[in-house]
């Protein structure tokens, strides 16, 4: 991974903990100038990393996904019944 600021390695974390790699992949090609693939690439690696550093918190980010996401916004009891299904 290229050298980068604390603040940024600190935000493309938070960022990928919090299940946004679309948002890190932008930020790391914004602060490296990197190439898309490139850029990609090191997210993944670095999601790797905090999935070992982090266990818990990346299961849970990973394990919402779209459907949850779905679920939650269409059942107006939907967080009862996403709460029984996890």
């Amino acid at each position: 991974m290229k050298e980068l600021p604390p603040e940024t390695l600190e935000r493309l974390r938070s960022l990928i903990l919090e299940g946004n790699k679309i948002q890190a992949i932008k930020l790391y090609r914004e602060a490296t100038d990197a190439s898309l693939r490139e850029s990609k690439v090191q997210i993944e690696q670095l999601s790797d990393e905090l999935r070992i550093s982090h266990p818990k918190q990346m299961t849970v980010n990973e394990s919402t996904g779209c459907a949850g996401m779905l679920l939650l916004s269409i059942l107006p009891l939907g967080g009862i019944v996403y709460a029984l299904i996890v």
